[in-house]
């Protein structure tokens, strides 16, 4: 399978591993403020707040990847 972005092609290893891949977004001050007060409001990582609003706008969002990955003692 191979996915394409901006342009690149890029062959994938596996077609769903359930693996998670890097991804960085240069967001407005805002906007990173406004993920970072929504997280902290409900005691979540942003990753969680940004998961969950990709889930909601349709993207795809295998069960199990919103969910607190830190350590909790």
């Amino acid at each position: 399978m191979k996915t394409c972005f901006y342009g690149f092609m890029k062959k994938s290893d596996s077609s769903d591993d359930g693996g998670d891949e890097h991804l960085q977004v240069q967001v407005p001050t805002a906007t990173k403020r406004d993920l970072g007060q929504r997280a902290l409001d409900s005691r979540e990582p942003i990753r969680m707040v940004v998961l969950r609003a990709l889930a909601a706008y349709g993207v795809v969002v295998p069960e199990g990847a919103i969910a607190d990955r830190r350590k909790r003692t």
